[in-house]
This record gives C-alpha cells, structure tokens and sequence, in this order.
C-alpha cells in the first residue's frame, strides 16, 4: 500500500487496517460467488453480496482505537495486561458502525420489508462482535449490557486523521456509510434503542418454525470468518482445482484392477451401471445407494458424485465439492486411500486441493501443484474445506451445521453447491432422524446441494417417497444368498458358558463380535485356551491404534483365522469370515455384522445371534436401548434362519416399528433451539450447543502408552513441545505430531484403579511400567470398573 494514502493504523504488526479489511471483504465476495445460495424471500444474492461486503469491510474497524494499536505493538509482558481490558477489545465497536452501515446500505432498497432491513443490520451486527469468537443465544446478544462507556472511552482514543484516511480508502471500495468519531457517538447512543426492538422481534423466532433465518445467520458467519482466517494466513481465494472430473476415471482404475470373472463381481458392475450411466434428473436432491453390504458402494457412489458434479457444472454453472462423510476414523484413510487411487488411475495430481481428509487428527500438511504450505496456513487450508473432494466425519460434518463453535462453522460455507455423501448413514442415532432430515431438507432446498444416501441398511430419516433410489435394492438383496442368521437367544447365557459351547473347526474362519471390552476380553482368555496354537486376534479400543490397525490388516489379507471384537469392526472394515457370532444388538447392527461374514460369497457364512450376561444384567443393555433390542429380539425369534435374501424385509419392518415406537422428542428440542436460534442457554432450557453426535458413555480421559520406539520418540517431541512458552506456537508444534500421539494413545475410564500418572498434562505409560498398565494383546488393564467400550 502507499504510504502517503496509509492510515497507519494496523490490523496485525505488519499489515495496515484498511488492507486486511478490503482484502477480507473481497475473499468473502469471492467465496459468495463459488457458493449457490439462494435463500427464499427478500434475502436475495445481491443483498447477500452487499451485507458481507459490509461485514468485511467494517469487522475490525474496532481495531483503530488507541487502545487495540497500543496493545499491537506492546511487549509480551506489556500485552498480557492491556489483554483484560475491555477497551482493548474491536469486536464489539466493529460491530456497531457495521449495524448502521448495513442499514445505510440498504435503506435506498424500497422493496424491502422493514423486518428483513432490521434483520439483516442485526446479522451484521451478530456476525462481526462474535467473528473471534462463538455463537450464543441471539435474544441475549441484542443488548449492549451498559457498554456504552467502553465504547465512548475507545472512540475517545480514535486518532480523527487517521480514521478519515481509513473511511476514504473503505469508501473507494463500496462502504456507503462514513464512519466518523462523530457519527460513532451517535450510533452508540442510539443502538440500544434500535436492539430493543429488535429484541421483541428475535424473540418471536421460534413461532415461525422457520430454518432459513438460522441457515442465514451461519452462512454469513463462516463467510466472514474463513475470509478473515484465510487473509492473514494465504492472503487469497485458493483457485479451485479444475481437474477434468468425472467417471470416467473410475472406470478406469476399475479397468486396471483386473477383477476376475466371478458372480459377485458381476453383481458388483450391474450394479454399478445401474448407478453411473441412468439419466439424471438435477431436480431429484436426495439419493439413495442402497445395496448389500461387499457390492462396492464405495467407488460406485464416487462415480455418480463426479458424474453429478459434471452435469451440475454443465447446467448450473458451477463445481460442486463433494464431500464424503463417514461414521468412523477407522474407515476414513481406507477410503480415502481408495479414493486416491481412483484419480491416480484417471492420470491425475494428487494434491490437497484435490483431496483433502479432515477428521480431529488431521495431519497439517496441505500440498497444491508444486507449493507446499507452511504449517499454521496448511491448518487454515485444511479446516476451512479447500478441496474438490473432502473425505470427513459425520462429527465434522454434522457439527458444521448443528453448532455454535466458531471452529465448527467456518467450513459451513462449503456445504452451499455440495454434493454430500452420507456413506454408512444408519449410524445416525435414531433420536436425531428428524432434526437431520429438516436440516438437510433446508440445505438442499436453500443452498442447492445434494445428498447421497450410502448403505445397506437405509434408515428412514426421510420417507421414501422423498428419496430417488439410484438402484433397485430388491433385485440386488433377492439374490443374495452368501449368509444366514441363526438366532440362538432363547436362553440368556454367560460368557463362560458361550466359551464353553464353542467348537473351533480347522479350515473355517471365526469373527465375535461382543458388546462390552469386560466382556470381549473374558471371552479371548477363555478362547486362547481352547484355540491352542492358533492365534486369536483381539479389538477394542483399549488397544492403541497403531496395533488396532495393524491387525485389521492383517485380517483383511487373511491371516487371521480367529478374532475377538467389540463393535469397531461393524461398519466399512473390509474383512471377511466363515463364521460370525454376535451379541445381542440393534438389527441394523447385526446386519451390518453380517457384512464381514463370507464377503466375498465363498462357502455359505454363518451368522449366529447370541444373548450374554454377566452375574447383574444383559452385556446388550449396557451399550443399547432397551426398546431396540426387545424389537430385534421378537423379529429374531420367529425364525430358525434367516436367509440373507430375507434381510432388505426385515429391516424395513424394523425401522417401521422403531418409527412407530421410538421418540423423536430430543430432535423436536433441537429443532425448537434451531427456530428460536439459541445458540447457547443459561438455564436447562435445550439449545444448539446441547447437540453431539456421539454421546460420551462414561467419563473418559487419554492415556499415552509408549508402546514401541516410535513412541518413545514421539513422547520426547512431546515434552519438547510442552517447554514452547508460546501458546500459539505450542499448539502449532502439536498439530505436527497430533496423528502420530494419538496412534499410542487410548481412552480409558476416569475411575479405574490403577490410573497411570501424569507427566506434562498427560496420563502416561512409560516403557517400564507397560506390564503394571498394559496387555500386549487386550490392551489397557482396566481393573476396578466395569468397561463397557
């Protein structure tokens, strides 16, 4: 910038306040227009333009008292002082000149409503005060709470030379309103009033049962706060990737897989063309691949998500991102795995702007054409969705619509124009069906997306009627005949007793699946017994990763013939046995069981159903609900066996009475929350942040176990880190060696007896002291409590 037009006031040590301004508004602008978004009503894309414009141009324009530029250039000592003060805060003061200078964008707007004027100055106003921070309810933000003398005091310390250099350069770039010490004044004067009114209104919210206003606010958030990350740390709109995408590269890599000849694999590519090469109809929104389990619905929903990007390109003009959600992190780097081959087959780059995987142990490494970026911009990158295709968690992805966390929604964006694929979606808790349904519903009709619906058992979070099936499921499930269920629970047994009873058969495969760890582990020493020297694979997450992974691979290549697991193992592991027995479960969780039995349709699998208890209880009542399982049950025992065909019959009926018995009371409170928009709440009363995917079953904390060399190394990275007196840079450090910790470290119950002990923060398991904590095969010794994960 040119010092003679320079205000010389400072957003950051080395960048001028009015720069950081302009170039946040325009990378918002930028992103605006990459996104659809066409909410109904008066909210159309021109005002959506004009309002983050707005936001941009004005969020740190709190920056300019004498206070936030004294604290800029303070010593860190100085700093941590000057921090506690209110005066050195901008979000607030920002927010205020951006409330008036969008009611002076819009006031020439005669067409629009004075409710949706005052709605959109109030967004504004609630966008750029929490931009550093997160949502709370929006009745509780419509007040100042008697701030008026800390915002005079910053006013006060406004340099008027320097404000009048910074309002010329905000006005060459499209404010409309001068921002003035005088005209400050005036509005922190009259503010209160204006929110008054306001507040009547936000509180009426919730009567209109309307999502849009909540889908509004977030938008413009995440537009605002992923513009305002990216500029300090890129400095721009990352160009989109504009690799020739479409199908056909996945024909390809099926192509140079070579699959033999067989009738599964026959299965697999008719079902495949039924999907890829039907015709498409852009106004279906929800789709659904519902398929057996093994007949590769994985890379034939990646196929019809890039067919569909290219057809939406074509007659929309625009690229979808696709982003491809999943249940667990044990899945989330097989596919993604999968996925790079597919485009590596197609003769593409590979970078991460081309795919990216995002989960809470994300490696901070963002790679795009020959550019490597630097740690804490590869961070920003990565969080804020920069990619074509995005393999996520359903906790990434559903807490970027359902939050308050300024963190979660900053990628909220991205999901406008998106292709999301659900893969696995019977993992949804049957208490949030109908929350998700709204939301999605809202999303697809408002920021024109798409959802693909991926599995074998397909929940019914939305009628069928309101899916457009992109196969024939019946076709598919009627000729299925590689498994069948064998209910053996007319008698509640013991652990003991099923060991017992269990004969093992040379030449035959063993997969159980058992619903606690006390439970799994009892059962793999009394197995080991009867196993002689045939090894006996163990899984639960008491093993730390690292070693669960090893020995999943192990039995996908088929060298295990015996495995003891918890329910990790359900859902998209690719392994394949003669024989599963499972505990008492859900039915849909049997059926997922039942997809790592004869995968592979070799000789017919077995599937035997089984009911354990301990001295007390059911192991099946510690993890599940109690009305799930009396309904499996009935279902289960009208038959002997059940063939596989019969599955597609049995699920349906069983979600039918789950619908019929189950309560949606939780969703319906949520959604209430959702309405009202209350993001947070002081008293009991359900708001947006009560929302979690994954409910914490007991109190949990991490134990590090310095299992190997590796993790030795990595536990010594550790306490190097732990000296960084920087926060900022401390944290940075961790984010490096985040995914290699967290291979060695597992989450154990708060209460047991033998907690190991704490060293930098963390509980940790020296190498010394593995035997006193840790079984080499079951993992974490948990003595003193009843584990049940």
């Amino acid at each position: 910038m040119n010092a003679s037009s320079s205000s010389n006031l400072y957003s950051h040590p080395e960048k001028a306040l009015e720069e950081h301004m302009i170039n946040v508004a325009d990378i918002a602008q930028q992103n605006l227009r990459q996104s659809p978004a066409n909410f109904p009503g008066q909210i159309t894309r021109d005002r959506l333009f004009r309002l983050i414009k707005t936001c941009g141009l004005l969020h740190d324009l709190g920056k300019a008292t004498g206070f936030f530029q004294r604290y800029l250039f303070a010593s860190e000592e100085e700093k941590k002082n000057l921090k506690s003060m209110e005066e050195t805060h901008h979000g607030l003061l920002s927010a205020v000149a951006c409330f008036f200078a969008a009611n002076a964008e819009f006031e020439q707007d005669e067409d629009l409503k004075g409710d949706d004027r005052s709605f959109l100055s109030f967004i504004a106003f609630l966008t750029v005060k929490r931009h550093h921070g997160n949502l709370e309810d929006i009745v509780d933000e419509a007040v100042l709470n008697d701030k008026e003398q800390v915002l005079m005091a910053q006013i006060e310390s406004i340099d008027e030379k320097k404000l009048t250099i910074l309002n010329t350069a905000l006005k060459q770039n499209g404010l409309k309103q001068d921002i003035t010490v005088e005209n400050l004044k005036k509005w922190v004067m009259n503010l209160s009033g204006e929110l008054r009114s306001i507040r009547r209104k936000l509180r009426g919210l919730g009567r209109s049962r309307r999502l849009d206003p909540y889908l509004i606010t977030n938008y413009l958030f995440s537009l605002l706060i992923d513009a305002d990350k990216s500029e300090v740390s890129t400095g721009k709109v990352l160009e989109r990737n504009d690799a020739n995408l479409d199908s056909s590269i996945v024909d390809k890599y099926k192509e140079s897989m070579n699959f033999k000849d067989t009738f599964l694999n026959k299965l697999r590519q008719k079902a495949y063309n039924e999907v890829v090469y039907s015709p498409l109809d852009l106004e279906k929104r929800v789709y659904s691949i519902n398929l057996p389990t093994g007949l590769g619905k994985t890379l034939t929903s990646l196929a019809f998500a890039l067919k569909l990007r290219k057809e939406v390109h074509a007659k929309k003009g625009f690229f979808p991102r696709i982003i491809y959600s999943l249940p667990f992190l044990s899945i989330i780097e097989q596919n993604a795995g999968e996925f790079e081959k597919v485009l590596k087959a197609g003769g593409l780059d590979v970078d991460t702007s081309l795919l990216l995987k995002h989960h809470h142990l994300s490696e901070y490494t963002y790679k795009k054409d020959d550019e490597v970026y630097e740690p804490d911009d590869a961070k920003i990158l990565i969080e804020g969705w920069n990619s074509e295709i995005i393999v996520t968690t359903f906790v990434q992805l559903f807490h970027a619509l359902l939050s308050n966390k300024n963190k979660n929604l900053r990628k909220f964006h991205r999901l406008s124009g998106s292709i999301i694929i659900l893969d696995e979606v019977q993992s949804i808790p049957f208490k949030y069906w109908l929350l998700v349904r709204e939301i999605l519903k809202t999303l697809i009709e408002q920021m024109d997306s798409y959802v693909v619906f991926v599995t074998a058992t397909e929940p019914m979070i939305f009628s069928r009627e309101e899916v457009f099936p992109l196969t024939d499921r019946k076709k598919y499930f009627n000729v299925m005949d590689r498994v069948v269920i064998k209910p053996e629970i007319t008698r509640d047994i013991s652990v003991e007793e099923f060991a017992e009873s269990i004969e093992i058969n040379d030449g035959r495969s063993y997969l159980f699946i058992l619903n606690t760890i006390r439970s799994a582990k009892t059962f793999y020493n009394l197995l080991k017994q009867k196993a002689g020297e045939k090894e006996v694979a163990f899984l639960s997450t008491h093993v730390v990763p690292f070693e669960r992974l090893r020995r999943i691979e192990k039995m996908r290549d088929g060298r295990v013939s015996i495995a003891v697991t918890t329910q990790l193992v359900e859902a998209g592991v690719d392994i394949d046995f003669n024989v599963v027995y499972r505990d008492l479960a859900p039915l849909d969780s049997i059926n997922q069981s039942a997809g790592r039995c004869n995968r592979n349709w070799g000789k017919k699998g077995e599937v035997i159903v089984v009911s354990l208890k301990d001295e007390k209880r059911l192991y099946s009542s510690y993890i599940y609900d109690d009305v799930l399982l009396d309904m499996t049950r009935r279902i289960l025992q009208k038959k002997e066996i059940i063939e596989e065909k019969d599955f597609l019959e049995l699920i349906e009926s069983y979600y039918r009475e789950m619908q019929d018995k189950k309560s949606s009371d939780r969703s319906r409170e949520l959604l209430s929350a959702v309405y009202s928009m209350k993001y947070t709440s002081v008293d009991e009363t359900p708001c947006i942040s009560d929302f979690k995917l994954i409910d914490e079953d007991y109190p949990k904390l991490d134990v590090f176990i310095e299992l190997n060399d590796e993790a030795e190394e990595i536990w010594q990275d550790y306490i190097r880190i732990k000296e960084i007196k920087n926060i900022i840079k401390r944290r940075l450090a961790f984010s490096q060696i985040k995914a290699d910790f967290y291979k060695y470290t597992v989450s154990i119950p708060m209460n047991v007896a033998n907690l190991p002990p704490e060293v930098a923060n963390f509980r940790y398991v020296n190498r010394n002291s593995l035997k006193d904590y840790y079984d080499e095969d079951t993992g974490f010794r948990c003595e003193g409590v009843t584990a049940l994960w």
